[in-house]
């Protein structure tokens, strides 16, 4: 054992990032060494948290060192990670049944195996940890995670076999009040909601998900983290009976105590211990709205009262459904409002019916609700909802225009409603975005906050690139609202971009398309499929991606961005050829966009159609559009021109990195090899380089005759980026050239599984093949390369010898006089007709072929190969 951890040890110790930390903790602890095990679990989650087996790791080692509260937060996050998946749950139970933990294994172990109901050993498990914890002296069996959900169990496991703590707050529950379910927790820093809003019978329930845990928001007992019977895709039973709400009073200091935290950390960027999850039934009612929630039953309510309540009452449950900004909440604040103003109106009433009504029309295609809007905002009381009502709604540039001018000036006041606040921060963000920012506060920290500004917010910094900030403001929103459309698309759009909790964003994506309570807003729609095909893709399924966007385009009809995004999921599996045809669509769709122009460029590039690359840029201008036409140029050997391509994306002195690859190579092009290296050099040493530095570095220590160093380099480069096939095409080509083959073969598989459509490498392949005694290997691959280029001479050639190799005399000549009907006068052409007709036993016609190989190679490249082919047929 010591050797392999040695082993990983140093593999470790190189790369910090790798994932070879898992098994290296699974040593250390197999050999008694937990103390480096937790070491080695802690550095290696930093940079990989979503490894399940590496908490799990974690948890056992902090067992064997007796610490078992530590033990059940790392088991909490594993299972937190993907409560769908049975992975987990696997792992886990393992650990607290090998450990003696019974009565904590019993919940896992149960849900483990309604994951897989066929596993014979967790049955086994499973039974003898009742059977141990009925033997230990519990009063009663232990209930299974769904029982004891649906019975509203408080007592819950801990790690251990003796009494389980209370859980919950201290004050007691009325006998009749029934345990809130579990909800879907947001996918961000603020902890999991504890419990869902209520929710009027009947509607579907989106599956649970697991929600972004840090220490010290951990629930206590693992019971809490497993799921109930509702699985993704399959609807779930009608909830538990709506609790009643809370104390008025209650519901009023809770939802200003969040207001004002969410202020504070949109200041301040801290986060804070989540309300929801503190106060989530009280919360529940008074943010998430129960009134709304509770539909019909509440205009019952509202009948038995006072009007003067009642208006108070109905105004609130209107303000809540505009802050959580959906669909359902929406129409159920248009129900409240309509059913109280039947009675009579007030200005207050008249202007929260415009805004909702409006939004309704606007972002959700309810003609009715446009009719009604219109007319609530002709009224003389609708006041700023008026104003709001009159912008959503306007269909032309002169409309749109005074309407906008009213919106500023009603948001010109700190009292404004907060979607008053938020539509002027839109109209704002086109020429002041420090105003539209401010704008968009003032709506996020009113009561109740507005998820919209939040979510503009997140926009806002997702623009910026600052994607930690973005999910900071999606996590404010999804603790409130976890089916949040903007909210739960903007945070799959950063995790994208950060490379993190794909499966999360996957399953917050789907559970949002199925929840009818929130559908996504029409102008939503293609951000949403664009993000889901891109986490599908992200995830391993490049299948269902491409699936995803063609339905997508039937469904909504064509659009730049979908057409765009199937461009760049083509370029990244260097589907080359698909790829242009989707970027050309963009292009047509969208002529002006340069960024269509760059991925057409670029497929076009990795087709080796550089001319056409360097017209697809058109007239277009900007960074991007420069490289491109750097790198075509480069290709098509015009390196002075490439070299003024790539410089004019420095005006300041400060080169992209990409372009900077690229200006060395032409500068070692242009006989600077050494300036460029300094230049790869200091790339190479910078934070994130371009993973093509270290390729284009060995490139350059190669033209300055340090080989050795250039196949380092290029090993970097297969090591740094192992799933990308430029560093390990030049190590195997290098290999090739000093003739190890047996290991160029290697090396060039690896380049030629990520990209299948690089005939360089295919050809490279086939002679390496037929150079270890494998002339039927060779073949294949340059068969591949003449069916894309039938007029390749030097693969004919080579055919030619694959076929020779193998005894087949006859094809090999007709091999070499397909290239000799193209170039007559080609030296390897006629050699390789030559030693085919003299393997055939024509030694007239092979003696004849050999001539002209002498007079055609000159004192060329082949020149002494055909003299002494010459020479042996005189013999």
């Amino acid at each position: 054992m010591a050797s392999i951890i040695e082993k990983y040890e140093q593999i470790f110790a190189a790369d910090p990032r790798s994932r070879i930390f898992v098994e290296l903790a699974r040593a250390l602890l197999e050999r008694g060494d937990t103390a480096r095990a937790i070491e080695v679990c802690r550095t290696g989650l930093e940079h990989h948290p979503s490894s399940i087996l590496g908490r799990v790791i974690w948890g056992r080692a902090l067992l064997d060192q007796g610490d078992r509260k530590g033990a059940q937060d790392q088991f909490q996050r594993a299972v937190a990670l993907d409560p769908t998946s049975p992975y987990a749950f696997n792992l886990v139970g393992e650990a607290l049944f090998t450990k003696g933990l019974y009565r904590a294994a019993v919940p896992v172990l149960t849900r483990a195996l309604a994951l897989q109901p066929a596993d014979d050993r967790l049955r086994s498990w499973l039974e003898q940890a009742k059977q141990k914890v009925q033997a230990n002296g519990a009063a009663t069996p232990v209930p299974s995670p769904a029982i004891a959900a649906a019975a509203g169990q408080t007592r819950t496991p801990a790690l251990g076999n003796g009494p389980a703590p209370v859980l919950g707050p201290a004050k007691a529950r009325p006998a009749a009040a029934s345990a809130p379910t579990p909800a879907p927790a947001a996918p961000a820093a603020p902890a999991p909601v504890s419990g869902p809003p209520p929710l009027a019978p009947g509607r579907v329930v989106p599956p649970p998900l697991a929600p972004a845990l840090h220490r010290d928001e951990i629930p206590r007992s693992l019971l809490a983290m497993i799921p109930g019977a509702t699985q993704p895709g399959i609807s779930a039973p009608a909830p538990a009976p709506v609790p009643p709400p809370p104390d008025d009073d209650e519901a009023e200091r809770i939802t200003a105590r969040y207001a004002q935290e969410v202020r504070e950390r949109l200041t301040t960027g801290e986060p804070a211990p989540s309300l929801l999850r503190r106060h989530g039934r009280a919360l529940a009612a008074a943010l998430l709205v129960v009134a709304a929630a509770a539909g019909a039953g509440l205009f019952l309510h509202l009948r038995e009262q006072g009007r003067g309540e009642a208006v108070g009452r109905a105004a609130a449950a209107a303000r809540a459904g505009l802050a959580r900004d959906t669909v359902g909440a929406l129409r159920e604040a248009a129900q409240i409002l309509d059913e109280v103003r039947k009675s009579g109106s007030t200005p207050e009433l008249t202007s929260l019916a415009a805004q909702v009504e409006a939004l309704l029309a606007a972002e959700h295609g309810d003609e009715g609700a446009r009719a009604r809007a219109a007319a609530l905002a002709r009224r003389d009381d609708a006041g700023e909802g008026g104003a709001a009502a009159a912008y959503l709604l306007a269909r032309t540039a002169a409309e749109r225009l005074a309407a906008e001018a009213a919106v500023l000036a009603a948001s010109e006041k700190e009292s404004a409603a907060p979607l008053v606040h938020a539509l002027a921060g839109r109209i704002l963000l086109r020429r002041d975005k420090a105003a539209a920012r401010a704008r968009f506060e003032r709506a996020a920290e009113a009561q109740p906050p507005s998820l919209r500004a939040l979510a503009d917010l997140g926009d806002l910094e997702l623009g910026a690139g600052n994607h930690k900030g973005a999910l900071h403001f999606y996590g404010l929103a999804l603790p409130a609202q976890a089916s949040h459309p903007r909210s739960v698309i903007g945070t799959a759009e950063a995790r994208l971009a950060l490379g993190e909790d794909l499966a999360r964003s996957r399953a917050y994506l789907e559970a949002l398309e199925a929840s009818p309570a929130t559908a996504i807003p029409p102008a939503l729609r293609v951000r949403y499929e664009v993000a889901v095909a891109r986490v599908l893709f992200a995830s391993g399924d490049p299948s269902a991606a491409s699936t995803r966007l063609s339905r997508a385009s039937s469904k909504l009809g064509e659009h730049a961005s979908l057409a765009a995004t199937a461009a760049e999921l083509h370029l990244a599996a260097r589907a080359y050829d698909r790829a242009e045809a989707a970027a050309a669509r963009a292009v047509a769709l969208q002529p002006g966009d340069p960024a269509s122009r760059v991925l057409l460029a670029r497929a076009r590039i990795g087709r080796g159609r550089y001319a056409e690359a360097l017209a697809a840029t058109g007239n277009a201008d900007g960074k991007a559009i420069w490289i491109q036409r750097g790198i075509a140029r480069y290709r098509l050997g015009q390196y002075a021109e490439a070299q003024r391509e790539l410089a004019r994306t420095a005006p300041s002195g400060h080169m992209p990195p990409e372009a900077a690859v690229w200006y060395a190579l032409t500068r070692m092009k242009l006989g600077r090899a050494e300036e460029a290296l300094g230049v790869l050099e200091n790339l190479a040493g910078a934070r994130n380089p371009p993973p093509l530095t270290w390729v284009a570095l060995g490139e350059v220590l190669a033209r300055l005759g340090r080989a050795e160093e250039a196949e380092r380099a290029w090993r970097t480069a297969t090591e740094r980026e192992p799933s990308a096939p430029e560093g390990h095409a030049a190590l195997g080509m290098a290999l090739q050239a000093r003739g190890a083959h047996d290991l160029a073969v290697v090396e060039l598989q690896k380049a030629l599984a990520a990209d299948p459509s690089d005939l360089r490498v295919r050809y490279a392949l086939g002679a390496s093949r037929l150079a270890t005694g494998h002339p039927a290997l060779a073949r294949a691959e340059l068969d591949a390369v003449l069916l894309a280029r039938p007029a390749d001479l030097d693969a004919l050639c080579l055919l030619s010898a694959a076929w020779l190799a193998e005894g087949q005399p006859r094809e090999a000549r007709r091999a070499a006089d397909r290239g000799l009907a193209r170039a007559p006068g080609k030296p390897s052409l006629l050699l390789a007709a030559g030693r085919a007709a003299l393997a055939q036993g024509d030694r007239t016609a092979a003696k004849a072929l050999a001539e002209r190989a002498v007079k055609a190679a000159g004192r060329g490249p082949n020149a002494a190969e055909a003299r002494a082919f010459r020479a042996s047929l005189k013999q």
